[in-house]
């Protein structure tokens, strides 16, 4: 799908670039804890229009009329016109003849005369900001006024600044940030218990509604003529390169410095810097605009190069607060914003405030809305993060395309979803009262690496210390905010009704809940290991015993609904529907709509405590191939020994977006992406030789960045591993399934091992040739305001960013 009425052709890159080091695993500046800002300079309740002077047109109007309008269609030229929000929406009337019947034009909305907002702007092209929507449906016609029946109409849904739109219903209880240090009474919606609870400190001067908005805040900042160079965007620390902007004494114009942009604009060095509130998170955003200059949305200042920078934060936790969004500027920020980028980040694409992919492209749908509506259009935007971060954006990229165009993620995981496969299994064989803990201490490191696949015995434990632990248990208080309190929270018998903090609690308008036997509402789960042959691969190469094997799948167990393990032969057994509902919804990232996304994807060698293993690269590859035959548009930069490349993969990933942004063929997004792949950009493996940084070549024996498996590819599994739930096949140990691979010799098993087996797998084991149960491709730009079954959103264009 094309939309009309772009003002030039549009794309939108979210790099998850490796923020190496970031120990709170956000890509950003870590705990908000201490968080100051200097007060603002302009406040403003609605809009950037008391903070921006209105444009001069470029083009005046045409007085008196001298031909009738020939109306062809009007468009909305800010989002898609079923996804708008915030009261307003930017509007181009297409005119076959807009230079001689301009004023001949009329615009309603709703019925009443809009018209003054519209003029003839940059390119011939009649474009307005109408204001003033209606929440719902509303209806824009343009007519002529000396022809009415030369019209045209748009009918715009709008929708509230605090959202929903298609994520579903909110998740209660959350809590709003307050303008300074405030205890707030916090309400369980479904029990009726309350707690007092100290709100985050937005660093906004307004107090919040009842829904968490805030009037958004606008700063602006200088480089003195004095500071010479390169200078990072640094605003409030003791010694900052850039000083408080004050709009009503202005320094003189010869004290403020000049940059060029990579455009070749060369304009004064003056940030914005704005924060503000959309779908119950928060915002930030910096940009280089001269409050000083004429501005309008039709018609951007020279400054921006209408590219962006996005950081994507990583965390495992979600939560229930409205947190400040901080600018964090790590190189490729400060690169991007010295070329004229803008930078921006919303706490709902940070996954230590928000775990649900939906919620996450919902806010980045708004806050690119309103970018649109208020600065200019976009041409392509580049996001930062690593680890939960890349995870964050590639399920973004994954289910909603065209929010999406590029992404250079480090440390990545295809989605969160199926990390949990990993680290659940690994929690039932090291975690606290695991099947390792049964083993004699001087085997576990052996039967640990033989287990999982890993190259370190650690790693499980790490895995299922920071992610099962953490981010999978309901009666964590952690889960929900770091100061969330605990009165509140899920304890199986103390607080059965209680807040429940998990991951999929967090995607419940995805998976739906059940109430189970129990009398607790939980989120469903869809994860499942009936049939799983643990150690599988591991017994066909010797490294562990029959007896071994059957005692191990015999004993593995199970996880109950509130993730706690219980031992034993059976297995947890996900429902059909969350599991249809979990790839359709998108949890389980396909690489179906990743084709037309361009990505670098950065890998360090790992560590024995490390918990994005290396092996992870590779079933985002293979889930591409699966769904495209081709893997084309995919790149691994490995490195060992050297600091993460971002800079090269920021200006690698720019150049390479540009070439796609200049082809204007009828080719798909995916044959453009692949096409303008710079020849240069490869697979690459870098370390260090002497003093020099080389490439010793991906995949050679050389390389030192190496990929182990994980436990459930140990078992068979395949390497995508995007199987939930696998069908079943008999269990036939005379099978092929059951020799050894250096060999084939048949593997021997007694006959009491034979009946332990054939209880513990009396369905049957896994059958890998197959797809899982309920897998599919999501159809993207799924909505769930309707409830957890989902339905594709029926929209003119994919969204804001989609060509």
């Amino acid at each position: 799908m094309q939309p009309r009425g772009k003002w030039f052709p549009t794309l939108t890159i979210y790099l998850a670039i490796a923020l190496g080091g970031c120990k709170d695993d956000r890509g950003g500046a870590g705990s908000d804890a201490g968080y100051s800002q200097p007060r603002t300079l302009i406040t403003q309740s609605s809009d950037l229009a008391a903070a921006i002077p209105p444009a001069t047109p470029l083009i005046r109007k045409p007085l008196p009329v001298s031909r009738s309008a020939q109306i062809e269609e009007v468009v909305s030229a800010s989002n898609d016109p079923a996804l708008v929000s915030g009261n307003d929406v930017l509007v181009e009337v297409l005119v076959s003849n807009p230079m001689d019947a301009v004023a001949d034009v009329l615009v309603t909305l709703n019925g009443v005369d809009v018209t003054s907002e519209f003029d003839l702007r940059t390119q011939h092209r009649i474009i307005g900001l109408v204001s003033g929507l209606e929440i719902g449906e509303n209806t824009i016609i343009a007519s002529s006024r000396t022809n009415p029946s030369s019209s045209a109409q748009l009918i715009v849904r709008n929708h509230p600044s605090s959202g929903p739109i298609f994520s579903g219903p909110h998740l209660q209880p959350w809590i709003c940030a307050q303008p300074s240090p405030t205890t707030v009474t916090v309400v369980n919606p479904a029990s009726g218990d309350s707690a007092e609870a100290e709100a985050r400190v937005s660093g906004l001067s307004n107090l919040p509604d009842s829904d968490c908005n805030i009037p958004q805040e606008v700063s602006y900042y200088y480089q003195p003529a004095s500071i010479s160079g390169y200078c990072r965007p640094d605003t409030h620390s003791p010694n900052a390169c850039f000083i408080p902007f004050d709009v009503a004494n202005p320094p003189l114009d010869n004290e403020i410095a000049r940059f060029k942009n990579d455009r070749g604009d060369t304009v004064r060095k003056i940030l914005a810097v704005e924060r503000g509130a959309l779908n119950r998170g928060m915002y930030y955003l910096m940009v280089y605009h001269d409050p000083e200059k004429p501005h309008h949305p039709a018609q951007p200042q020279k400054g921006w190069n209408n590219k962006l920078i996005l950081n994507f934060g990583g965390n495992i936790w979600g939560g229930r607060y409205q947190i400040p969004s901080s600018g964090y500027f790590p190189d490729p920020v400060v690169l991007a914003l010295h070329a004229g980028y803008m930078f921006v980040n919303t706490t709902l694409n940070d996954y230590r405030n928000n775990f649900n992919h939906a919620v996450g492209a919902e806010a980045l749908m708004m806050l690119k809305e309103r970018i649109v509506e208020t600065y200019g259009p976009i041409r392509y935007t580049v996001g930062i993060g690593a680890k939960g971060g890349s995870t964050a954006a590639l399920s973004v990229a994954g289910s909603y395309p065209g929010l999406i165009n590029g992404l250079v993620v480090s440390e990545s995981t295809a989605d969160e979803l199926t990390m949990r496969i990993e680290a659940s299994e690994c929690a039932l064989f090291s975690g606290p009262g695991g099947y390792l803990s049964t083993i004699p201490s001087d085997e576990q490191d052996e039967l640990a690496l033989s287990f999982s696949g890993h190259f370190a015995a650690s790693n499980c434990v790490n895995l299922n210390q920071d992610y099962h632990l953490w981010g999978a248990r309901p009666g964590f208080a952690t889960n929900c905010g770091e100061i969330f309190p605990s009165s509140l929270v899920f304890h199986p018998t103390e607080n059965p009704g209680g807040v429940r903090c998990s991951h999929v609690e967090h995607n419940v308008n995805m998976l739906g809940s059940s109430a189970y036997p129990d009398g607790v509402t939980r989120a469903n789960q869809p994860l499942d290991n009936v049939g799983v042959q643990y150690g599988l691969m591991a017994l066909r190469r010797g490294t562990i015993s029959p007896e071994r094997f059957v005692h191990l799948n015999e004993n593995i167990g199970q996880h109950d609904g509130d993730f706690s393990r219980v031992p034993g032969v059976r297995r947890n057994e996900a429902k059909v529907e969350a599991l249809e509902r979990a790839y359709r919804s998108g949890m389980v990232t396909n690489g179906r709509h990743l084709a037309s996304v361009a990505i670098i994807d950065m890998r360090p060698s790992e560590q024995a405590w490390s918990n994005t293993l290396s092996w992870r690269v590779l079933p985002l590859r293979k889930r591409l191939t699966d769904a495209n035959g081709r893997y084309d548009n995919h790149i691994i930069w490995a490195y060992s020994s050297i600091s993460p490349p971002q800079i090269n993969a920021f200006t690698a990933m720019d150049r390479w977006l540009e070439t796609v942004e200049a082809d204007d063929t009828d080719r798909s997004n995916a044959e453009k992406v692949a096409a303008a792949k710079p020849t240069d950009v490869t697979d690459q493996c870098l370390t260090k030789f002497d003093l020099e940084i080389i490439d010793i070549g991906w995949g050679s024996q050389d390389c030192p960045v190496k990929f182990g498996m994980s436990p459930r590819q140990v078992a068979g599994g395949p390497l995508a591993e995007d199987v939930l739930k696998c069908q079943l096949k008999p269990l036939v140990l005379e099978s092929d399934d059951y020799t050894l691979i250096e060999n084939g010799a048949a593997i021997v098993f007694t006959s009491e091992q034979r009946v332990r087996l054939k209880s513990v797998f009396a369905e049957g084991v896994c059958d890998w040739t197959k797809p899982g149960v309920g897998q599919q491709a999501s159809p993207g730009w799924m909505s769930f305001a309707d409830g957890p079954d989902g339905k594709p959103l029926e929209l003119t264009s994919y969204g804001p960013g989609e060509k």
